[in-house]
This record gives structure tokens, sequence and C-alpha cells, in this order.
């Protein structure tokens, strides 16, 4: 199965079924990057992995920009039509966007880049429809979390990663993310200065629990993790701000 096909039936069972537990899992995460968009006011930004267009619209809210959204469901894309996102089905995996050179301000990628095949070829065309002086927010899953690092000294197989779509390898996780490629905070550091980025603000995020275990055990889970994050290598999620650069 190609990425698109897998992506395309794995993010339309989330936001068909319960797109409000995704969204309450990954609320820190969501915070963090409207904190990076605090002094943008007005042009156009586009949000790559829109899903339904509920974080869109947070921006677009906090910003007074035009949003754009793109996604490989096409049931979400309906979603963030209705949410007045200027928004359209696509499978980005190796495929060029339908914009103009210089068409966005900034461009939001959230959790993304991990679900494609090609990410240095998704980032070297955000450059490219980025205007002089635009910047992208990219967010990942960190490979190397702090639990990731003890799950390999365990011979555990870290989260964000799967022996296959159907075996996580891993005994706390009980259902396959749908990652190809996998990143830490230092690669893609490195995938962003390749593709002709400078990285600016670097965050971590915690993960919030999705009710899988006892309400006791994920406050403590999430006091531990929200410790973690202070430090972007460790932590659950990464989140960097990335300017566009001119080509050498």
């Amino acid at each position: 199965m190609q990425s698109g096909n897998y992506n395309e039936k794995f993010y339309s069972e989330i936001f068909e079924k319960d797109p409000d537990s995704y969204y309450n899992i990954q609320r820190d995460k969501i915070e963090k990057v409207l904190e990076l968009f605090n002094s943008h006011h007005g042009g156009r930004i586009l949000d790559i992995g829109c899903g339904d267009g509920f974080i869109s619209s947070l921006i677009g809210k906090k910003t007074g920009a035009e949003m754009h959204g793109i996604d490989v469901s096409s049931s979400a894309i309906q979603k963030a039509k209705g949410s007045g996102i200027k928004a359209q089905s696509i499978d980005i995996d190796g495929k060029k966007l339908p914009f103009e050179n210089g068409y966005f301000d900034a461009v939001f990628c959230g959790d993304v880049v991990e679900h494609i095949f090609y990410p240095d070829k998704l980032l070297e065309d955000v450059h490219r429809i980025l205007r002089p002086g635009g910047y992208i927010i990219v967010t990942i899953p960190n490979l190397a979390s702090w639990y990731n690092r003890a799950f390999l000294l365990f011979g555990i197989v870290p989260s964000w990663v799967e022996s296959s779509s159907t075996y996580t390898g891993n005994p706390f996780l009980k259902e396959s993310s749908g990652h190809i490629r996998a990143f830490t905070k230092k690669s893609l550091v490195g995938l962003l200065k390749h593709t002709n980025f400078i990285p600016g603000n670097i965050k971590g995020s915690p993960l919030v629990g999705n009710g899988s275990y006892s309400k006791r055990k994920e406050a403590i889970w999430y006091k531990i993790d929200k410790l973690f994050s202070k430090f972007p290598s460790v932590a659950s999620t990464v989140i960097i701000k990335a300017y566009k650069q001119h080509k050498r």
C-alpha cells in the first residue's frame, strides 16, 4: 500500500471516529504552536495535514490570516471547508504543491513529515511557496524521547516506529501510528538546514493521556512528561520554527 492510500485511511478514521480525543492528547503542543504565531498578523498561511481544520481555525483566529489547508483525507477536508478553510485534498508525498512561488507568509506542518516517504522533497517545495522571510513551523514525535531511550535499553521497540502495521512490538502501545520516517530534534534540525531553512525557536511538548489507563497513572505520566518537555531533545514532541533562507 502506498503512503497516500494508507494515510488517507488512517486519518479519515481518526477524524470520523474521535477527533476530540486526538486533539486532547495534543493540546499542550497546540498551545505551544500558537505561541509561535504570536507576532504574525494577516497574510496567508498554509496548514499541511490540516485534517478537519480545527488547528487551522485556531491559527486563523490568532493571526487574522487567510487560512489554506491540504490533507490526504477527503472526508476531513470537507469538514475543514465547513470551518471556512480554503482546503483541498492532496497526496503530498513526492509531489509538487499546487501553489505559486512565494504565495504564503507561513506554513504549519504538524506531525506530517514522519508519515511520508519524501519529507525532503516536501520541505524543498515549502521553501519554494514561502515568500522571502517566511517561515515554517514543524512538529514531530520524538524518537529520542526520555521513555523511548528507556524502551531501547530493555529491547522494546520505541514509540513512533512499529514492527508492522498490525503489531507494534511495544506492549504499551496498542495501535500503529502509521509512521514511515523517524525523527529526533537533531535530525529534524539537520533536515531543515539541508532544505535551506534556518532553525530558530525550538520547543518540547508533552502528551496528554487518552484514557487508556487510570486517571492517576495518566496524571503521574503527564507530570513526568511535562518536566522532560523542558528539554526538547528528550521531549515527547519537538516543535521547530524555521525561516526561509536564500538558496546559495
